[in-house]
């Protein structure tokens, strides 16, 4: 009986660490040009833009997108940084602390890769196969050189 009620107190200990479901909501990227990235993510990956602001007195245009339940929010602060601007000899490759690339799923894996040709979207590398799954997988460059991958589903 000591046993099975020292089982139980783990087992419901554990359940309460366990961390809430979560659900990815939107994803934010400081741009240098508001329009460009916005005509970008429209034409490109197929959002819509839901408003747009501007707020003069902190140098902030923002515009938010949705694409289904995905939502992004582009931001151009007059205060952002571009770091060949504020690292002496900065070298393109060397990467930077903080988010690396954002990602999605597409089923119609070659007709997006016709959509981005067509569009002379930059590619960063080439199409890869992913040997464990044999699912292909591209990284293509926003107006901002912002990595986002695309995974065939």
């Amino acid at each position: 009986m000591f046993l099975s009620l020292c089982i139980v107190s783990i087992h419901g200990y554990a359940q309460e660490k366990k961390v809430p479901e979560l659900d990815s909501n939107f994803t934010a990227i400081i741009v240098t040009d508001i329009d460009v990235s916005s005509t970008w993510y429209t034409e490109i990956l197929g959002y819509d833009v839901v408003d747009k602001r501007e707020i003069t007195e902190i140098g902030l245009k923002q515009s938010n997108l949705k694409r289904g339940n995905a939502h992004i929010e582009l931001i151009e602060l007059d205060s952002a940084l571009l770091p060949q601007e504020v690292i002496p000899n900065h070298n393109p490759k060397t990467k930077l602390i903080g988010l690396f690339k954002i990602g999605f799923l597409v089923s119609e894996f070659d007709r997006f890769i016709d959509h981005i040709n067509k569009n002379k979207v930059k590619l960063h590398g080439n199409i890869v196969t992913d040997k464990a799954t044999g699912k292909r997988m591209v990284i293509i460059m926003d107006p901002d050189h912002n990595r986002i991958q695309i995974f065939e589903n």
